[in-house]
Protein backbone atom coordinates (compact mmCIF):
# COMPACT_ATOMS: atom_id res chain seq x y z
CA UNK A 1 0.00 0.00 0.00
CA UNK A 2 1.46 3.18 -0.96
CA UNK A 3 1.62 6.25 1.94
CA UNK A 4 -0.34 9.30 1.49
CA UNK A 5 1.24 12.23 -0.35
CA UNK A 6 2.12 14.66 2.65
CA UNK A 7 1.69 18.25 2.90
CA UNK A 8 3.08 20.31 5.46
CA UNK A 9 2.01 23.89 5.57
CA UNK A 10 3.17 26.75 8.33
CA UNK A 11 3.01 30.08 8.47
CA UNK A 12 6.66 31.54 9.11
CA UNK A 13 8.01 35.16 10.34
CA UNK A 14 10.98 36.43 8.39
CA UNK A 15 13.44 35.42 11.53
CA UNK A 16 12.19 31.86 11.02
CA UNK A 17 9.91 31.62 13.87
CA UNK A 18 6.56 29.90 14.03
CA UNK A 19 5.23 31.03 17.36
CA UNK A 20 5.97 33.24 19.68
CA UNK A 21 8.58 32.03 22.59
CA UNK A 22 5.73 31.66 24.83
CA UNK A 23 4.16 29.17 22.53
CA UNK A 24 1.03 30.69 22.92
CA UNK A 25 -1.66 31.55 20.03
CA UNK A 26 -1.13 34.81 18.26
CA UNK A 27 -3.06 36.02 15.59
CA UNK A 28 -0.20 37.47 13.51
CA UNK A 29 -1.05 35.82 9.53
CA UNK A 30 -3.35 37.87 7.35
CA UNK A 31 -6.92 36.82 6.78
CA UNK A 32 -5.70 35.06 2.96
CA UNK A 33 -2.81 33.13 4.91
CA UNK A 34 -6.22 31.54 6.79
CA UNK A 35 -8.05 31.00 3.47
CA UNK A 36 -5.39 29.49 2.32
CA UNK A 37 -5.13 26.84 5.24
CA UNK A 38 -8.62 25.80 4.90
CA UNK A 39 -8.39 25.58 0.78
CA UNK A 40 -5.65 22.82 1.46
CA UNK A 41 -7.79 21.30 4.21
CA UNK A 42 -10.36 21.01 1.85
CA UNK A 43 -8.00 19.27 -0.24
CA UNK A 44 -7.12 16.40 2.15
CA UNK A 45 -8.46 12.99 2.94
CA UNK A 46 -6.59 13.95 6.78
CA UNK A 47 -5.19 16.56 8.36
CA UNK A 48 -2.80 15.82 11.10
CA UNK A 49 -1.31 18.29 14.27
CA UNK A 50 1.13 17.28 16.98
CA UNK A 51 -0.70 17.56 20.82
CA UNK A 52 1.31 21.11 21.64
CA UNK A 53 -0.23 22.40 17.99
CA UNK A 54 -4.01 20.84 18.68
CA UNK A 55 -3.78 22.15 22.48
CA UNK A 56 -2.37 25.88 21.77
CA UNK A 57 -3.71 26.94 18.70
CA UNK A 58 -7.32 26.06 19.79
CA UNK A 59 -7.59 24.21 16.48
CA UNK A 60 -10.75 21.74 15.75
CA UNK A 61 -9.04 20.79 12.05
CA UNK A 62 -12.81 20.74 10.41
CA UNK A 63 -13.69 22.85 7.64
CA UNK A 64 -15.64 25.79 8.53
CA UNK A 65 -16.17 27.23 5.09
CA UNK A 66 -19.73 25.80 4.12
CA UNK A 67 -19.35 25.82 0.43
CA UNK A 68 -16.31 24.10 0.76
CA UNK A 69 -17.70 20.97 2.57
CA UNK A 70 -20.53 21.13 -0.70
CA UNK A 71 -17.80 20.92 -2.74
CA UNK A 72 -15.87 18.13 -1.06
CA UNK A 73 -19.43 16.17 -1.00
CA UNK A 74 -19.58 16.88 -4.72
CA UNK A 75 -16.68 14.94 -4.54
CA UNK A 76 -17.51 11.56 -2.76
CA UNK A 77 -15.46 13.12 0.03
CA UNK A 78 -16.90 13.34 3.68
CA UNK A 79 -17.56 17.34 4.30
CA UNK A 80 -14.44 17.55 6.83
CA UNK A 81 -11.47 15.30 6.57
CA UNK A 82 -10.07 12.67 9.28
CA UNK A 83 -8.04 14.15 12.59
CA UNK A 84 -4.91 13.29 13.07
CA UNK A 85 -3.06 14.01 16.42
CA UNK A 86 0.38 12.56 17.03
CA UNK A 87 1.94 12.31 20.70
CA UNK A 88 4.75 10.29 21.77
CA UNK A 89 4.04 10.07 25.37
CA UNK A 90 0.01 11.13 25.48
CA UNK A 91 0.41 14.13 27.84
CA UNK A 92 -1.71 16.41 25.72
CA UNK A 93 -5.12 18.08 27.46
CA UNK A 94 -8.44 15.80 27.21
CA UNK A 95 -10.63 19.06 26.55
CA UNK A 96 -9.09 20.29 23.65
CA UNK A 97 -10.73 21.72 21.12
CA UNK A 98 -11.12 18.84 18.77
CA UNK A 99 -12.87 16.91 20.85
CA UNK A 100 -15.71 19.52 20.96
CA UNK A 101 -17.07 19.14 17.57
CA UNK A 102 -18.01 15.67 16.30
CA UNK A 103 -17.23 16.78 12.52
CA UNK A 104 -15.70 13.53 11.94
CA UNK A 105 -13.65 10.63 13.43
CA UNK A 106 -10.45 11.74 14.99
CA UNK A 107 -7.11 9.33 15.38
CA UNK A 108 -4.73 9.73 17.65
CA UNK A 109 -1.12 7.98 17.34
CA UNK A 110 0.77 7.93 20.18
CA UNK A 111 3.49 5.64 21.81
CA UNK A 112 4.27 2.87 24.92
CA UNK A 113 5.32 5.47 26.94
CA UNK A 114 1.29 7.26 26.89
CA UNK A 115 -0.43 6.14 30.18
CA UNK A 116 -2.82 3.21 29.20
CA UNK A 117 -5.74 4.61 31.85
CA UNK A 118 -5.64 7.95 29.65
CA UNK A 119 -5.84 6.08 26.35
CA UNK A 120 -8.35 4.37 27.70
CA UNK A 121 -10.64 7.18 28.38
CA UNK A 122 -9.83 8.83 25.05
CA UNK A 123 -10.88 5.74 23.30
CA UNK A 124 -14.14 5.87 25.14
CA UNK A 125 -15.07 9.39 23.45
CA UNK A 126 -17.29 9.27 20.51
CA UNK A 127 -15.62 8.37 17.36
CA UNK A 128 -11.72 8.53 18.80
CA UNK A 129 -9.43 5.90 17.80
CA UNK A 130 -6.06 5.29 19.20
CA UNK A 131 -3.29 3.86 18.31
CA UNK A 132 -0.38 2.55 20.04
CA UNK A 133 2.35 2.46 17.26
CA UNK A 134 6.10 2.47 18.73
CA UNK A 135 7.76 1.61 21.87
CA UNK A 136 9.15 5.43 23.16
CA UNK A 137 8.19 7.71 20.15
CA UNK A 138 5.38 7.36 17.54
CA UNK A 139 6.67 4.72 14.42
CA UNK A 140 5.77 7.32 11.10
CA UNK A 141 5.80 4.95 8.43
CA UNK A 142 3.89 2.58 10.36
CA UNK A 143 1.10 5.43 11.32
CA UNK A 144 0.93 6.40 7.53
CA UNK A 145 0.70 2.64 6.63
CA UNK A 146 -2.54 2.70 9.03
CA UNK A 147 -3.60 5.66 7.58
CA UNK A 148 -3.71 4.12 3.84
CA UNK A 149 -4.70 0.83 4.68
CA UNK A 150 -6.97 1.37 7.52
CA UNK A 151 -8.53 4.70 6.46
CA UNK A 152 -7.56 4.84 2.16
CA UNK A 153 -5.94 8.39 3.05
CA UNK A 154 -4.38 9.23 -0.07
CA UNK A 155 -3.81 12.85 0.85
CA UNK A 156 -2.38 14.05 4.02
CA UNK A 157 -1.99 17.76 5.09
CA UNK A 158 0.07 17.96 8.57
CA UNK A 159 -0.06 21.66 10.31
CA UNK A 160 2.75 21.04 12.69
CA UNK A 161 4.38 21.25 15.02
CA UNK A 162 8.00 21.23 14.83
CA UNK A 163 8.77 18.02 16.15
CA UNK A 164 6.00 15.95 14.11
CA UNK A 165 7.17 17.93 11.13
CA UNK A 166 11.03 16.38 12.16
CA UNK A 167 9.66 13.06 12.59
CA UNK A 168 8.26 13.26 9.00
CA UNK A 169 11.36 14.45 7.22
CA UNK A 170 13.33 12.00 9.03
CA UNK A 171 11.17 9.25 7.96
CA UNK A 172 11.58 10.70 4.57
CA UNK A 173 7.98 11.47 4.32
CA UNK A 174 7.22 15.11 3.28
CA UNK A 175 5.90 15.64 -0.12
CA UNK A 176 5.68 19.30 -0.23
CA UNK A 177 5.92 22.05 2.13
CA UNK A 178 3.61 25.21 1.87
CA UNK A 179 5.21 28.22 3.76
CA UNK A 180 3.56 31.53 4.02
CA UNK A 181 6.18 34.09 4.88
CA UNK A 182 4.91 36.47 7.15
CA UNK A 183 6.44 40.35 7.57
CA UNK A 184 7.19 39.87 11.78
CA UNK A 185 10.53 39.04 13.40
CA UNK A 186 9.41 37.17 16.52
CA UNK A 187 13.01 36.51 18.07
CA UNK A 188 14.26 34.21 21.22
CA UNK A 189 16.53 31.65 21.05
CA UNK A 190 13.80 29.05 22.54
CA UNK A 191 10.98 30.51 19.90
CA UNK A 192 9.97 27.07 17.66
CA UNK A 193 11.13 27.05 14.27
CA UNK A 194 9.67 25.06 11.31
CA UNK A 195 11.23 21.89 11.93
CA UNK A 196 12.64 20.79 15.56
CA UNK A 197 14.99 17.36 16.16
CA UNK A 198 18.89 17.10 16.55
CA UNK A 199 18.86 18.06 12.95
CA UNK A 200 20.32 16.11 9.44
CA UNK A 201 24.48 16.06 9.20
CA UNK A 202 25.14 17.46 6.34
CA UNK A 203 25.52 14.82 3.83
CA UNK A 204 22.18 14.10 5.00
CA UNK A 205 20.88 17.43 4.35
CA UNK A 206 17.42 17.58 2.32
CA UNK A 207 16.98 19.82 -1.34
CA UNK A 208 13.80 21.08 -2.08
CA UNK A 209 12.48 22.77 -5.39
CA UNK A 210 10.77 26.08 -5.42
CA UNK A 211 7.38 25.08 -7.33
CA UNK A 212 5.89 28.66 -6.85
CA UNK A 213 6.19 32.04 -5.21
CA UNK A 214 2.97 34.33 -5.09
CA UNK A 215 3.13 37.60 -3.23
CA UNK A 216 -0.32 39.12 -1.18
CA UNK A 217 -0.15 42.00 0.37
CA UNK A 218 3.12 42.04 2.87
CA UNK A 219 3.11 38.22 2.61
CA UNK A 220 4.92 35.69 0.32
CA UNK A 221 3.15 32.49 -0.29
CA UNK A 222 5.50 29.69 -0.90
CA UNK A 223 5.56 25.69 -2.23
CA UNK A 224 8.19 23.35 -2.31
CA UNK A 225 9.04 19.88 -3.72
CA UNK A 226 10.96 17.90 -1.42
CA UNK A 227 13.35 16.14 -3.88
CA UNK A 228 14.06 12.76 -2.81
Amino acid sequence: MKRPFVLLNMAMTLDGKTSTVERQPTDWTSKRDKHHLIELRATADAVMVGARTAETDRTSLSIPDVRRQRARLSRGKPPHPLRVIVSGNGSFRENIRAFERQVSPILIFTSRRAPRAKLDRLARLPDVHVYIVGERDVDVPLMLDILARDWKVRRLLCEGGASLNWSLFVAHAVDEVFITLCPRVFGGANAPTLVDGVGFPRNAILNAKLLCCERKGQELFLRYRILS
